[in-house]
């Protein structure tokens, strides 16, 4: 009897537990978040569904306050590879990796870099016609898988414009 109520106690905690995690992202609680953080009274995230290899997969980008995204693009993830790139950073003493997602004249560009002399940086940048026009840092805990291996996982193209970390 008390090995029953030890395992009903820790199934209870897994259902409190497994909530409280997807609300702090964009990302459901069966997605994969690829990368999220908070910019203040907004969060930015980009989450991917269903195993990601060279045919299969989505990924999507997501902006806005928790729980009322403001922006979700691609329409279909599953089209993802039609609007998205990534590309990898080399500094000295450093290195970073993002993802832009192409909507039109914009991008949305979500990165994770460290450098010599600066530390960490992370983040979202919204270009217009190829220019940062907005930057907006994670100002929380970030979680990313952004690099060369996620890349690799779900085939996506490299980026041809090159990205500089505000």
């Amino acid at each position: 009897m008390l090995m029953t109520w030890r395992w009903l106690g820790i199934l209870a905690l897994v259902v409190f537990v497994a909530p409280v995690q997807a609300a702090s992202t964009h990302c459901t609680s069966q997605e994969r978040i690829v990368f999220a953080c908070p910019t203040g009274k907004k969060h930015v995230a980009v989450c991917a569904a269903g195993p990601l290899s060279t045919d299969n997969g989505a990924l999507q980008y997501r902006f806005g306050p928790l729980k009322a995204p403001e922006l979700l693009w691609p329409d279909a993830p599953a089209q993802f590879r039609s609007v998205a790139s990534a590309g990898t950073l080399m500094f000295s003493g450093g290195g970073g990796a993002y993802l832009r997602f192409t909507k039109g004249p914009y991008g949305y560009v979500v990165f994770t870099a460290i450098g010599k002399g600066w530390g960490k940086k992370a983040g979202v940048v919204v270009e217009k016609d190829g220019k940062a026009t907005v930057h907006l840092p994670c100002t929380g805990a970030v979680t990313s898988e952004l690099g060369p291996a996620l890349y690799s996982e779900a085939a996506l193209p490299g980026d041809a414009q090159g990205f500089d970390v505000p």
